[in-house]
This record gives structure tokens, sequence and C-alpha cells, in this order.
């Protein structure tokens, strides 16, 4: 018996999963406006209705057409508005790989067709209580994101790190904690502190301050939208001095403190 196999199938196919962090159908007037400053996720627009705009940092005003869906990739900054309506169904997700590394980080916004009967299909799974509409849903949602990159030409692959680079975004993701310290991840990695930096930096494109950064108020925002905890519980979960500090950094980082973030639920 011949069997051939690809080297890389069962990695790819189990090493990359699309996580679906908040989702819903929309309405809302001119109170539906925020600013977002590199966000830790991608959002999915299927716009229904309403006349919503988007401004990307340093761009201009792009308008968000019914019959239309749209990838706001991870870390694309912009601002969002409308003038009198919208109605949207949204989504928050991220393209992890086994690291955590988003593979839809640092991309341009895409956008493609989405007439009203799919979209009505997207609202009847989101609406629909049932592990086979959830899988049925990620997998729409996903089949989207694939179609888009395709279509503009992009190819994302999966981070290769050195051991050293990967060894301490799995201690990052483990000990999720503003309190790490490079001294920590380098004895982890069993690596001096300015070769797991300068590794890390060329690796990642950050570093790893502001790796840990990233990650840190990813999970706060998680914990503000899908738990009752506290801001002072939060603060002492992910490792601040205080909780008045935790808000001071959430408010510069996001223009709101966390206890009004939490009210907005920015989408």
């Amino acid at each position: 018996m011949n069997i051939e196999k690809s080297a890389g199938l069962l990695r790819n196919i189990n090493g990359v999963r699309l996580r679906v962090l908040d989702g819903g159908h929309a309405e809302g007037a001119r109170e539906w406006a925020a600013q977002v400053a590199c966000p830790p996720y991608s959002r999915l627009y299927y716009i229904c209705g309403g006349d919503a705009y988007v401004i990307p940092d340093g761009g201009r005003e792009m308008t968000l057409e019914p019959g239309r869906y749209y990838l706001l990739p991870t870390g694309f900054s912009f601002r969002y508005a409308c003038r009198t309506r919208m109605e949207q169904l949204y989504f928050h997700i991220r393209l992890d790989d086994d690291t955590g590394n988003d593979l839809l980080r640092g991309y341009r916004m895409l956008a493609g067709e989405a007439d009203a009967e799919r979209v009505r299909y997207l609202i009847g799974l989101t609406n629909e209580d049932s592990l086979i509409a959830g899988l049925r849903l990620r997998q729409e949602l996903l089949s989207d994101v694939l179609d888009l990159l395709e279509s503009a030409g992009i190819a994302p692959g999966r981070a290769q790190y050195a051991r050293c680079v990967r060894e301490a975004v799995l201690y990052i993701r483990d000990h999720l904690s503003m309190q790490l310290t490079v001294a920590e991840l380098a004895a982890h990695a069993h690596v001096s502190e300015s070769t797991l930096e300068k590794t890390f930096r060329a690796q990642t494109g950050m570093t790893i301050g502001r790796y840990i950064d990233e990650a840190v108020f990813f999970r706060a925002e998680e914990l503000l939208r899908h738990t009752e905890q506290s801001a002072a519980q939060i603060s002492e979960t992910l490792g601040f001095c205080d909780q008045f500090y935790f808000s001071r950094r959430f408010s510069r980082r996001y223009g709101m403190s966390p206890q009004r973030y939490r009210k907005a639920r920015p989408i």
C-alpha cells in the first residue's frame, strides 16, 4: 500500500484556529461612535443598512455599504461612526496559531460582497443556541475571511519562531502578568536577556514589553466583556500594582475607563 502524506497537513489544520470573541446583530444611531487604537482582534462587519463609515488612522473616510462585509484586521487603528443610523452583524475574531500569534495582524482593511439572504442566514445562526449552529457559523466566518484574503492576494503564514522566542511566547501566555520580566523569560528559555530581546523583536516585530502589554490588555478586555470581575479583581489578576494604575493605563489606551468600557461594549 502506498500512502502519500503532506508533512505540513496536520500542523496547518490543527495548529491554527478561528476564535470568535464576540458578535451579534446591532442597530444604533449616532451613539455608535468610537476610536479604536491598535485592537488586539479583527472585526468583521456585515452591513445591513444605514450610513456608517470608518476613518483609518492617517486615511480618508470610507463608507460601510449595505450588501458588503468588511474585515478590519488586528492592529488596524481607525475611528467609526454613522451620520444617522447603522445596522450590522458584527464579530470580533482572531485567527491564532498554536503560539497565540494572530495571522490576521497587520493587513489593510478588506471588503467583499454579502447579499441580504446570506446575512439573514448568518443572523439566524447567530441567534440559534446550539453547538451545530455555532460550528456552522464559525465555518462560514472562516470561509468569508479566507475569500477576502485570497481576493486580495494575501497568503498569511504561521510564525516560524526560534526556540527561545517560542518558549518565551508560550510562557507569557501561561503566566500572563504585568509583573513578567525579561530576566524571568530569558531564564525560562535558557538564553541571555540580550539574545532574547534581540531575537524576540526581530521575529515578532515588537519588544517583549509591548508584547506583554498587548496580551495583558487583550485579556483585560475579555474579562470586562465576559465576566463580572471588578476593576480591582482584574487589576490583581493581571499583575498591576493597584486598580488605579490599571484604570489609568486602560483609559489612556482605550479613551475610556474600564467601567465605561464595560457599559459601552464597543463593537
